[in-house]
Parts: C-alpha cells; sequence; structure tokens
C-alpha cells in the first residue's frame, strides 16, 4: 500500500511537470509576441500548433509501438520527461533569434516537437495510472490529471511573474529544471516493469474468445460523440490563459502578474474537478454523461462571470474580482468533464462492441487524449482569434454558446446510449 502511494505521487509530479513545460509561456505570450509585432492570430496559431505533433503522433501510432518495443514503464516515463525538459529551453532559445520569420519558424518546429512528446508523455501517464491499481483507475486518473491541472496553474503564474522580473527566457529553465528533477525522482520511485500494454495483453487475448476478438477489433463509431461534447468545451482554459490577463490589463490596469495570479483559481478548480470527477466515477454516485453535462454548464458559468457582459455594467465593473471566482468554476467543469469523457468511451464501446483487448483500450486512451486537448491546445488560437475580432465579453458568449452545445449532445447521450453496468474486462 505504501508503494502504491509513492507510485501516486511520482503519477502527480510526471503530469505537474508535463503541463509545466507545455503550459509554462501561455500566459506571457500574447504580451512577449506582441512586442515583436505579432498579431493575436499568430501567436495563437504558434500555440496551436503543438496540437499537430499532438494530432501526427495520434494518427501514426508510434508512441504504442515504442511501449510495445520498450516494455518498461520507468525507461518510458523518463526519457519522455528529459526530452520535454530540453525541448521546452530550446522554446526559450529561440526567442533571441533578432529575425522575426527565423524565430517565428524555429518555434513552430519545436512546438511540433513539444507536440509529439506531449502526446506520447500522456498516454504512458494514462498507461501507468492502470498499472499503480487498475481496480481503483478512474480514481488514480483523476488524480493525475491533478497534478496536469496543478501544472498549469503553477505555470501560469510563476511565468508571468518571472517574466516581468527576468525576462522571456528564465521561465524556461524553471520549467526544464523542474522536469528534470521529476526525471530524477521518477529514476528511484518507479521499479522497472512492464507497461499495462503489454502486461495484459497476452491475458486479455487468452481470455477473449475469437468471436469477441472479431467483433471488438474497431472501435463503435459513436465514440465521436462523447469526444465532439469534450472539444467543444477544452478550448476553456486556453481562451482563459491568453485573454484574462491582458483583459484585465488593458481595461482594468491590472498587472499581467495578477491575471497569472487568478489563473492559479482556474488551476485550483481543474484539480477539484479531476479529484471530485475521479471519485463520483470510481464509486459510481453519479453517471459518466451526467458528469460531463454538469461539466459543460460549469464552463459555460465560470466563463461569462470571468468575461461579464458590458451591456450589465455593474456586474462589468466586478471583473477583476468575479474573475477569481469564474475561473474557479471553470475550471471545475473543464476536469470534470475530461475525465468522465473517458470512462464514457470506455462504457459506450463496451456496451455497443463487447469487452475491449488492452490494445483497443490504449487505441481508446489516445483517441480520448487528442480529442480533450484539440481545442484544449487550440484554446490559445481560438482566444486569439476571438480577441482580435470581438470583444472579450462576446467572446464569452460566443464560447458559452459552445459549451451549451456540448451539454446538449451529452444529455442526448445520456438518454439515448446503452447503459453499462459491468466491470470493464480485460
Amino acid at each position: 500500500m505504501k508503494n502504491e502511494y509513492i507510485q501516486i505521487v511520482a503519477l502527480m509530479l510526471f503530469a505537474l511537470a508535463l503541463c509545466v513545460c507545455s503550459s509554462i509561456r501561455s500566459c506571457f505570450l500574447a504580451d512577449a509576441f506582441s512586442r515583436r509585432n505579432f498579431s493575436g492570430s499568430w501567436y495563437g496559431a504558434l500555440e496551436a500548433s503543438l496540437f499537430v505533433g499532438f494530432f501526427v503522433m495520434y494518427l501514426i501510432r508510434v508512441t504504442e509501438m515504442i511501449m510495445r518495443k520498450i516494455n518498461n514503464l520507468r525507461v518510458l516515463l523518463i526519457t519522455n520527461m528529459v526530452v520535454l525538459a530540453v525541448v521546452s529551453l530550446l522554446q526559450g532559445l529561440v526567442y533571441l533569434v533578432d529575425d522575426n520569420t527565423t524565430m517565428m519558424i524555429m518555434s513552430f518546429v519545436l512546438r511540433l516537437f513539444q507536440g509529439a512528446f506531449a502526446f506520447s508523455s500522456g498516454l504512458v501517464q494514462v498507461d501507468f495510472a492502470h498499472v499503480i491499481n487498475p481496480e481503483k483507475f478512474d480514481f488514480v486518473n483523476g488524480l493525475g490529471f491533478l497534478g496536469n491541472y496543478v501544472g498549469q496553474g503553477v505555470s501560469g503564474s510563476i511565468g508571468c511573474l518571472l517574466y516581468e522580473n527576468y525576462g522571456y527566457l528564465v521561465p524556461f529553465f524553471f520549467s526544464s529544471g523542474l522536469a528534470i528533477s521529476v526525471a530524477g525522482f521518477l529514476l528511484l520511485t518507479v521499479p522497472p516493469g512492464p507497461t499495462h500494454l503489454c502486461k495484459d495483453e497476452k491475458v486479455s487475448l487468452t481470455k477473449l474468445s475469437t468471436a469477441t476478438l472479431n467483433t471488438n477489433s474497431r472501435c463503435t463509431k459513436l465514440l465521436i460523440f462523447p469526444m465532439i461534447s469534450t472539444m467543444l468545451v477544452n478550448s476553456n482554459y486556453g481562451i482563459i490563459q491568453v485573454n484574462l490577463p491582458p483583459f484585465l490589463h488593458n481595461n482594468f490596469g491590472k498587472p499581467l502578474s495578477y491575471g497569472g495570479t487568478v489563473l492559479i483559481f482556474a488551476s485550483l478548480g481543474m484539480a477539484t474537478g479531476s479529484f471530485l470527477g475521479g471519485l463520483a466515477l470510481q464509486r459510481k454516485s453519479l453517471n459518466h454523461y451526467t458528469l460531463m453535462i454538469l461539466g459543460a454548464l460549469f464552463v459555460l458559468i465560470g466563463q461569462l462571470i470571468t468575461f461579464p457582459p458590458e451591456f450589465i455594467g455593474s456586474l462589468y465593473k466586478l471583473a477583476p474580482y468575479l474573475s477569481f471566482l469564474g475561473t474557479l468554476l471553470a475550471g471545475i467543469g473543464d476536469s470534470v468533464i475530461t475525465v468522465a469523457t473517458l470512462r464514457a468511451m470506455y462504457s459506450l464501446q463496451a456496451g455497443m462492441m463487447g469487452p475491449s483487448s488492452t490494445s483497443l483500450e490504449t487505441f481508446i486512451n489516445g483517441m480520448w487524449l487528442t480529442g480533450c486537448m484539440s481545442l484544449y491546445y487550440s484554446g490559445p488560437f481560438v482566444g486569439g482569434f476571438l480577441k482580435d475580432h470581438f470583444s472579450y465579453s462576446d467572446s464569452a458568449l460566443i464560447f458559452g454558446g459552445m459549451c451549451a452545445l456540448s451539454g446538449c449532445i451529452s444529455l442526448s447521450l445520456r438518454l439515448l446510449a446503452p447503459e453499462d453496468d459491468q466491470e470493464r474486462e480485460i
């Protein structure tokens, strides 16, 4: 039991460092690139390029081949952490290049690499959660995402403070140093052993009949619906990251570090939501589709509180103070729908196609990560585009419509999807 707790701490630290490396510059990126005369659409697109690398890795499925080839979870965890540390540091160094075009091209390429290893790290993270305790996977996976969301909040606050006081490069030294430190901790605490994908695959293939395996060799097309529901919501944090610090700075005279501090509450909400969502799923106190509906509703309310409609003047003036509550609620909803979607996909697949092999389960993990992160990583682009064409309040109303549509899709799934009250057979 004691070893399990240490493994959970290692999982959370791995997830934290992963998100710090991916998000360290998000809160000050708008200010830094605006100083070099880039529009919001340009630097937003640059941030979104991380997802291109993420998506390519999902399509070619090379991570799964590497996981089978190496079949050592400790090696995979440490390797991903070290590579992310190096790429994150290079992201800071490239800003020193004087020529804007060269700097942008190099940043784009590095961001592609960062996205590729972010996907690999995310897939290994979910595999690690399975290995720690497969009987409590939902809860452990929720704790892993708690680490992710704490990492995002820490990176927002610390990144802005370091940027304002020491310049663009220092935050990247911080993120790289953290990742190397976590790699050392993983070396000391995670024993060498097989991945979940490899450890259980032979058992799974022996346990399932040939007819079941033939039927189960593909995913049901209905998995696209929970993915669309989550994708509509998951640009939330990217939009807040890009728009909140300049919104509070330009409209209310607050320093950028104030916006970075407010984002801690978004991270706190995400950490809380991932913990409570995982716990609710593990105890089966709430249906996964119900959790998805609640997640979309919380994000909708949170966004409208964070960026109040300008036509409600008295409410709008309170935006610097309401933003703490708004980002908290939006963060809770964001993580709840993210954690619940994986269980919804497992359940929908089992209800339509029967028991899954570990290979297919890993494929669903990759599909889930890609779908959840699609608009999550594209959020800065969405936020930058909206910033260029609409007011902050109008942008929140537009995004609120996306959240409402997400809730409607989740409600339809709740009413129409087949019930799956059985445990997954692995």
